[in-house]
């Protein structure tokens, strides 16, 4: 048996996840990483039923990843998190019940940005769901208000006018791209500037690269989806993450573990 931290992701099918090597790479000690993906090929994104129902798929994905040495799992579609659930005792019972299967520790994004943002003691957000549909957008705004926070705005980037209307969460690369992503925050920001933070659903928007730079620009914390998973493992297994890569608002969060 190693001697080295070993993280296990779960993956959304059907789509690459970079976590699995990304994480690695950012964190200061070697670690060793597992992957699996969630087996169900064909699963429909754009049924937030379907996601709801994947509840038992993930708890087993997240076993086999415990018996693969994983002494911690975290899943990493966002929305997994709390479709088809409502109020915050819900949502954390998915995850304890989750967590009671594959018996370690088990993360998921949507309550590891609520905990980041709670450790920001950020109250009044907006919610960047690059390239949600507006039932997606929807529903993660009603999340983050079951968990108490304040959502002045809940927009894609089709909704600030940077692509064309999005009839699928397929449809995401364009609005994922870091430009179109920056430039959203840019527009959110300039449209609440008594914001408190900005949240970023979705594992497709991938922020290690420049969450810093725009988090300067902006003077306003940025809580993606990716990095707080990142932070919530490295807390986990106390791992020491570049603090540039996090930029402002993730490095409070790391500073207090």
């Amino acid at each position: 048996m190693s001697t080295l931290a070993t993280v296990g992701f779960v993956t959304p099918p059907a789509w690459f996840d970079p976590a699995p090597q990304e994480f690695p790479n950012l964190c200061e000690q070697k670690v060793r990483v597992q992957q699996t993906f969630l087996n169900l090929p064909l699963l429909d994104f754009d049924s937030l039923t379907a996601i709801a129902d994947a509840e038992n798929d993930i708890a087993q994905a997240a076993f086999l990843l415990r018996q693969a040495e994983a002494d911690v799992v975290a899943f990493t579609g966002t929305p997994f998190t709390w479709a088809g659930l409502q109020g915050e005792a819900e949502i954390r019972a998915r995850n304890a019940r989750i967590r009671q299967v594959c018996e370690c520790p088990f993360i998921m994004p949507g309550t590891a940005m609520v905990d980041a943002l709670r450790d920001l003691n950020a109250g009044r957000i907006a919610v960047y769901g690059s390239y949600y549909t507006r039932p997606w957008i929807e529903m993660t705004a009603k999340r983050f208000e079951d968990f108490g926070f304040e959502v002045a705005l809940a927009a894609s980037s089709s909704d600030l006018g940077l692509v064309p209307e999005l009839a699928s969460i397929d449809q995401h690369e364009t609005a994922t791209a870091p430009k179109v992503v920056s430039e959203g925050l840019r527009r959110l920001s300039n449209l609440h500037p008594n914001l408190e933070a900005i949240a970023i659903p979705g594992s497709g928007v991938r922020t290690a690269s420049y969450n810093e730079e725009i988090e300067a620009e902006l003077g306003l914390p940025i809580v993606p989806s990716d990095l707080s998973v990142y932070w919530a493992i490295a807390k986990e297994l106390e791992l020491s993450l570049p603090l540039g890569i996090y930029g402002h608002s993730q490095t409070k969060a790391a500073t207090t573990q």
